[in-house]
């Protein structure tokens, strides 16, 4: 599997437009595809939608909440 900027339990919010957020379920490999993400939504309406990578990391159309790794391992934060 290709190495992602995303992990599992990381939170994203829509930049625009409503404010629920989207905990990653998992990261998705195809064969002839870029790598996409499934993201159930939190809260209430327990949505789920898959998009590619690269549309979650624009920061016009997605913002990172919570990082995973960064919460685990505060130390690898301020190393950096």
């Amino acid at each position: 599997m290709q190495k992602s900027p995303v992990q599992p339990n990381d939170i994203f919010q829509k930049a625009s437009g409503l404010s629920s957020k989207w905990l990653v379920e998992r990261i998705i490999e195809f064969p002839d595809l870029p790598l996409h993400v499934r993201l159930n939504e939190q809260g209430g309406n327990e949505r789920t939608v898959t998009v590619a990578l690269s549309a979650l990391l624009d920061t016009r159309q997605w913002k990172p909440v919570k990082i995973a790794a960064l919460e685990e391992n505060p130390a690898a934060e301020k190393e950096e």
